[in-house]
């Protein structure tokens, strides 16, 4: 059962305390010590093993690494893909010609398709701008290429190739993410499967 004070200035009287002895026998001061040395080295080995960890911690975490600044593939480097990639599908690229979209809206065809009413628009920042709701938004890396048409009977295609989605990273060696070669193999692939269904919907 637990004590309670009572009220009033003096403590209550809890009787008699034992008698605690003033030294330790022989013996029983050797145990002591081996046990207190225990206990230090046991101290000891566990402040070592918790500096070891954070030495560890700091070596392999530390602040994350901010991405990779990105740039797109240039118009110029990017007319060339196109032209590469029509060529590798057997279609013989020709020279860019002004277009006016069904919008009224007049768009730069930058590599077109010889003796076809088709061809590639390779949209850069600034032509996203000066065209602004004259063409639809840039496709997402899952979504469907943006199609639209041109001239008197809209019977001219083209494929807007959107400068934003072919990213690359400036840095070299190993540091890379995206290189170069990753962004032109896409552009490559955008070309080549809109030659595809250009073919495949018989487009003149």
């Amino acid at each position: 059962m637990s004590r309670k004070l009572h009220q009033g200035s003096g403590a209550p009287h809890l009787g008699p305390l034992p008698h605690r002895p003033s030294a330790l026998a022989p013996g029983q001061a050797r145990d002591a010590r081996r046990l207190l040395g225990g206990a230090r080295g046991a101290a000891r080995l566990a402040l070592g093993i918790a500096t070891a960890a954070l030495a560890l911690a700091a070596c392999s975490g530390g602040e994350a690494r901010a991405p990779n600044p990105l740039r797109a593939l240039d118009e110029r480097r990017a007319i060339e893909v196109i032209r590469r990639a029509m060529a590798h599908e057997g279609a013989q690229p020709a020279r860019g010609r002004e277009v006016e979209l069904t919008s009224g809206q007049k768009v730069r065809v930058d590599v077109g398709v010889q003796s076809r009413s088709y061809g590639v628009v390779y949209v850069t920042e600034e032509d996203a701008q000066a065209l602004g709701a004259a063409i639809p938004p840039p496709n997402g890396r899952d979504e469907k290429l943006r199609v639209v048409r041109g001239g008197p009977d809209g019977a001219i295609r083209l494929v807007l190739l959107y400068q934003q989605n072919y990213l690359y990273d400036d840095l070299v060696g190993e540091s890379h993410e995206r290189t170069t070669i990753t962004a032109e193999r896409e552009l490559t692939r955008d070309v080549q499967d809109f030659i595809t269904y250009a073919r495949t919907q018989k487009f003149q």
